[in-house]
């Protein structure tokens, strides 16, 4: 027993020693001793070169474990050296985490990281981990002063931000950046959950973010997946002067628009942006839907369901080419500016800005739209529908649906952007549109001014809508039958003097619309009438000429023929002449100076006579307004009704002489 007791004794004594031995050995390790492995290993997991200045070791409760410059190599394709330093790290443990080798806290002293992209997309926060080891466990990581730099070449963008832990029992991250995205200034500030959560790399990591980028401003409170910063999901607030310079950050041809405020919930996953529930305003529309963009395959797409409740089409002067918007001209961009600027020095209406035909060519676009309200100019419209369709380079509008003026146009367009210069078709048809609220000074003291209704083809070719215009082919006719309109305006298409004279003093009257007809073809950019008639029961009233859209001039001319007698006219025409951004109506001035001059010289041989050349028997025929109808359809080149009659057809000759 004795000598049990006493093996006992030495065995313990010997546990003691060694204990005493190991515990003097930790106390005093060279800690430096293992600065070298320790690097080695890092290095091989990251495949980056890693390096450590010096290692310290305070044992007690708790033990802090300092490690000093701390250098992490950038990745092989970057031109900055190193990635990230680290001046100085401290570990803390427990006994308990001691033993687990888990640091309860880990506080990085001014560290300075280097986060970039290129231009192939390549990140150098990927680290080439092979082995596939898992991140090292630790309780909380507090930064003190730390410093991001974030540089993006595909962007482009370049800031620098500051980084400090709370000291809140939150341990909450702030940061706060400026630098420029785009070319712009940019500026960012924001709130995070602490940097150690960051380990999670494939699990949601909450922030809260706020930036200005010029007069682009974004808000998002939600998670961002730390393995690949684009996946986020959360609240979304967007403001700015126009959605095309959200491209590429947004990677959709969205065209130029005026300031937008939109918000909705923003889910960016799997290479979709999914952005749900929007609402807000572009210019003086408002706007809301869902709106999808998918770059998760080669060739991009754009899915959307949008409404208005309220729209301006000015809003949507992008789509071809022109500085959009109505009441925010001062907040519009540079190049939107720019070409204001142009524009106005020019005489010039129709847009020559050319197409992006990469964006359409690479690009695929399904949107569905419903606008309520429709505000353009002193038009009214109302129910716009229509579905676009942009696949493999073509563009379908199916339909191009709305009403108007208590009507309804529908409209089928195409434009195939795959070849060298682009073609386009058209097919347009009105029926039952309401004269007098297009026109409303056309309508007579009843306020009434008839209905018409027409059809349109079109064919063209062009690298901008300027010059689709200038290269249209096609043909188009439009009829009305009944209704009303004033008087007074037409006898001023007669340059009646006197029947005028008589409206102003008594009150203008009402004179019926028998019919009015017109059968128009497009020639290289040029339209001429072949058959244009507006009889009435005051006068009866023929054109000619033509529009020419490739100098946006008007060449028109409206003969007018009496059914009142009159002592004074001067028998027109009435020419509509200028440009289309100043048009102008006068008197054909060539038979109007004959009339006078033949007046004056039968004055000379004697006064009464004078008046002859001025005087209107009043003899004009009815028009034949069946005939008239028939001839419109067969020159327009369709054999449907081009109208919806809403009263019989009246005539007393056959007229159809005068249209021609």
């Amino acid at each position: 027993m004795q000598f049990a007791g006493s093996r006992v004794r030495r065995y313990a004594v010997g546990s003691l020693g060694i204990l005493a031995v190991l515990v003097l050995l930790v106390a005093f390790f060279p800690w430096n001793w293992v600065r070298g492995p320790i690097a080695s290993i890092a290095s091989t997991r990251l495949q980056r070169t890693v390096a450590i200045g010096h290692i310290d070791v305070d044992w007690g409760s708790p033990t802090l474990v300092a490690v000093d410059n701390v250098i992490l190599g950038n990745a092989e394709w970057s031109k900055t050296q190193p990635m990230a330093t680290f001046p100085r790290m401290v570990f803390s443990f427990s006994i308990s985490s001691l033993l687990r080798m888990t640091p309860d806290i880990v506080v990085l002293t001014r560290p300075d990281v280097l986060l970039e992209r290129n231009a192939a997309g390549d990140a150098n926060w990927h680290f080439d981990d092979a082995a596939g080891h898992t991140g090292a466990a630790f309780g909380a990581i507090d930064v003190d002063k730390g410093i991001v730099r974030y540089r993006d070449a595909l962007l482009p963008a370049s800031v620098d931000a500051t980084l400090q832990t709370d000291a809140t029992a939150a341990r909450s991250l702030k940061f706060a950046g400026k630098g420029t995205l785009r070319g712009d200034p940019f500026e960012i500030q924001g709130t995070s959950e602490g940097i150690a959560e960051l380990r999670r790399v494939n699990a949601p990591y909450h922030l809260a973010v706020s930036a200005r980028a010029g007069a682009t401003s974004m808000t998002f409170d939600g998670t961002a997946i730390p393995a690949s910063l684009e996946n986020a999901e959360g609240l979304l607030h967007l403001k700015g002067p126009d959605l095309s310079r959200l491209y590429p950050i947004v990677p959709s041809p969205l065209p130029w628009t005026p300031p937008y405020d939109l918000t909705g919930n923003l889910r960016h996953a799997n290479g979709q942006w999914i952005f749900r529930g929007i609402k807000g305003t572009v210019g003086d529309s408002d706007l809301a839907g869902d709106f999808t963009v998918d770059v998760s395959s080669k060739r991009h797409s754009t899915t959307a369901e949008l409404t208005s409740r309220k729209m301006n089409v000015k809003d949507l002067g992008g789509f071809i080419g022109l500085p959009p918007g109505e009441s925010s001209r001062s907040l519009r961009t540079v190049e939107q500016q720019q070409e204001a600027r142009k524009r106005a020095m020019t005489n010039r209406v129709l847009s020559d800005k050319p197409f992006s035909l990469g964006r359409l060519r690479e690009h695929d676009v399904d949107v569905k739209f419903r606008g309520t309200s429709v505000k353009w100019e002193t038009i009214p419209i109302d129910q716009l529908v229509t579905h676009i369709v942009l696949k493999n380079g073509v563009m379908r509008f199916e339909p191009l649906d709305f009403g108007i003026a208590d009507g309804h146009v529908v409209s089928n367009i195409t434009l195939d952007a795959n070849k060298e210069v682009p073609t386009a078709q058209a097919k347009i048809e009105a029926r039952n549109v309401e004269l007098k609220r297009i026109f409303p000074q056309l309508a007579s003291p009843n306020g009434s001014a008839g209905r018409f209704g027409g059809r349109a083809q079109f064919r063209s070719q062009g690298n901008s809508v300027a010059e689709m215009f200038a290269a249209a082919d096609g043909e188009a006719a439009v009829a009305m039958r009944g209704g009303e309109s004033s008087t007074l305006r037409l006898v001023l298409t007669n340059i009646d003097l006197a029947r005028a004279a008589q409206l102003l003093i008594g009150g203008d009257e009402t004179a019926a619309i028998h019919c009015a007809v017109g059968a128009f073809h497009a020639k290289g950019g040029v339209l001429t009438p072949d058959l244009f008639v507006v009889d009435t029961s005051a006068e009866l009233i023929t054109g000619s000429g033509s529009v020419d859209f490739r100098s946006e001039q008007y060449d028109l001319h409206l003969k007018a023929d009496s059914k009142t007698p009159s002592i004074l006219a001067l028998k027109g025409p009435v020419v509509v002449g200028g440009t289309f951004k100043a048009p102008a109506v006068r008197p054909e001035m060539g038979p109007l100076v004959a009339r006078i001059g033949a007046s004056v010289g039968l004055g000379v041989l004697a006064g009464p006579l004078a008046l002859l050349p001025l005087i209107d028997l009043g003899d004009a025929p009815d028009a034949d307004c069946k005939s008239l109808y028939q001839d419109a359809r067969v020159q327009s080149g369709t054999t449907e009704r081009i109208a919806r009659p809403a009263t019989p057809a009246r005539g007393k000759g056959a007229v159809r002489s005068a249209a021609n």
